[in-house]
This record gives C-alpha cells, sequence and structure tokens, in this order.
C-alpha cells in the first residue's frame, strides 16, 4: 500500500496541525535539494506577481491556485452562481514538492508533445479519496494518456496525474496555462457536472 502524504515526511518536518504556512516558508525549512528548492521560490513568486498567490490548505503541507467558475447547477437572484475551483495543488511529501493540476489546467498540458514522456512517467498512486481507488491499490489498472496504454498500479482515478519535482521546462508550460486561465472568461460548468471532476482530492 501507498504512503500516504500525510505521514510520509522525515522526522522533524512532519507537518504542524492547522493552517500551512506560506509556500516559501516552507519550502525553505522542508526542502534540502537547493536546486529544486530556488525552483519552488522562483514558481511562488510569479504565482504572486501575477496574482495567482497559492492559498494555505490545512492539515498537510498543501497550497491551491484557485479560478472561479459559473456553476450552471445554481441559480439564485435571476442569475447563476459564480465559486471557485482549484486549478492546481501543490503539494510536500515524501522529502518531495508536486504539483498535481486540475482537470482542465491537466488537458491542456496534455497538448504539450514535448511533455509526453513525462507525464507518461508521472502516473499518481491514489492516497484514498472518495472514488474507491484506494480501496483497490494493489490492482493493475490500465491509463489512456495519449494513446499509449500504461498500466499502474493502484493508480487515482481522479487525480492520475503528479508532477514529481517539475523541471524549468514544466514549470514554463504550466504558468503558461495558469495565465491564459487567468485572463480567459470564466471556466462554466454544464448542467449536472461536478467542480470536483475538474480539481483534485
Amino acid at each position: 500500500m501507498p504512503k500516504s502524504p500525510h505521514n510520509s515526511h522525515k522526522p522533524g518536518k512532519e507537518p504542524k496541525p492547522g493552517k500551512c504556512p506560506p509556500l516559501e516558508e516552507a519550502a525553505c525549512f522542508y526542502i534540502e535539494n537547493e536546486n529544486d528548492k530556488q525552483r519552488i521560490l522562483d514558481f511562488a513568486g510569479w504565482l504572486r506577481k501575477n496574482k495567482l498567490s497559492p492559498a494555505a490548505g490545512n492539515n498537510s503541507y498543501s497550497w491551491y491556485v484557485r479560478f472561479h467558475y459559473i456553476n450552471h447547477n445554481v441559480y439564485k437572484n435571476d442569475k447563476y452562481q459564480r465559486s471557485t475551483y482549484h486549478g492546481l495543488y501543490i503539494k510536500f511529501f515524501d522529502d518531495t514538492w508536486h504539483i498535481l493540476p486540475s482537470k482542465d489546467i491537466l488537458e491542456h498540458v496534455l497538448l504539450r508533445d514535448c511533455l509526453k514522456e513525462i507525464v507518461w512517467e508521472s502516473v499518481f498512486p491514489c492516497y484514498g479519496c472518495s472514488y474507491g481507488c484506494f480501496k483497490s491499490a494493489h490492482n493493475e489498472r490500465a491509463i489512456m494518456l495519449f494513446g499509449r496504454q500504461i498500466p499502474a498500479k493502484g493508480a487515482c482515478l481522479r487525480q492520475p496525474i503528479c508532477l514529481t519535482n517539475p523541471n524549468s521546462e514544466i514549470i514554463g508550460v504550466i504558468k503558461e496555462i495558469l495565465l491564459n486561465r487567468k485572463n480567459s472568461d470564466d471556466l462554466v460548468i454544464g448542467l449536472n457536472k461536478n467542480i470536483y471532476n475538474y480539481g483534485m482530492m
């Protein structure tokens, strides 16, 4: 069974209960590799400069970037309601850092030929989401990515891709996609679609 992000930290580097510290502060404390640390700090600075500041999560090392959407399932005061969803998560566990993109962000990442091999190697095991994949974590299942069938043991059906210690090339693509999302019209979620299908666990 794969380790959970909640218990896969070095002794003395476990997350404290409650809200996470700012991403930059946690990176300086948690990440030992200087190149990875600098990459995170640069990425965090870019997010803040572009008004995409990562919001701190609770009870683990996790941060998220939020976007607005229009929910066609909720109609009130003669208009559809606006809400937010998580465009991507940034997580620390197992002595590494990770970007977990939402469905719509991932779809744009998948269009980049230069990232195919990286994405093929980034299938993420389930750590206990509500889709029940964790219950069959020892079973092999095939995932189709770019037309290639990838056998993945315990792969998460809800969040299949986790970009671990992303390099500058991946981060550059992520930045471009995040800016396009920020500068586009609000995402529209149609009738009978759950916004969580567009986010992460």
